[in-house]
């Protein structure tokens, strides 16, 4: 991969990661209110579908709070290792635990029976971000900074 190639294929997969992250950020925080609305009484347990708890939504709520934080960093670095390849290595560390996660998630949806479409291509461009972030890592000493 050129470093050009890199640097566009990172500016724009981490404008996609930003929005994303917002968006991740904004679902969790509804969850989290959904959740303790829920654990708090407020909302009767008896209108609410069977196995659905306050307690189970507020662990979704976090999790999908830590991904929003997650998604929302990759993003940002991403787009900052695109416009100065000598900042890249933060963006490639983030790259391949995204990587790691994503082939975690196909695994998953291999083995829980669910279509691993989604996983695969989570896997494939984190696997873009991780040799892009690392081409700029590379040439980060020789580029001008600006």
């Amino acid at each position: 991969m050129t470093v050009q190639t890199s640097k566009s294929f990172l500016k724009v997969f981490g404008t996609i990661d930003i929005i994303l992250g917002v968006l991740i950020l904004i679902l969790s925080v509804l969850a989290l209110a959904g959740g303790g609305l829920l654990a708090s009484g407020i909302v009767p347990s008896e209108e609410v579908d069977a196995g659905v708890s306050g307690g189970l939504v507020i662990v979704a709520g976090i999790a999908m709070l830590v991904m929003g934080v997650f998604s929302l960093a990759e993003g940002i670095l991403s787009r900052r290792a695109a416009k100065n390849p000598a900042k890249a290595q933060p963006a490639f560390v983030f790259a391949i635990i995204s990587l790691v996660l994503s082939a975690i998630n196909l695994i998953n949806a291999i083995f829980g029976g669910s279509s691993p479409v989604s996983a695969l291509v989570s896997v494939v461009i984190n696997a873009l971000l991780v040799v892009a972030a690392n081409t700029l890592r590379k040439e980060g000493g020789e580029a001008p900074q600006e």
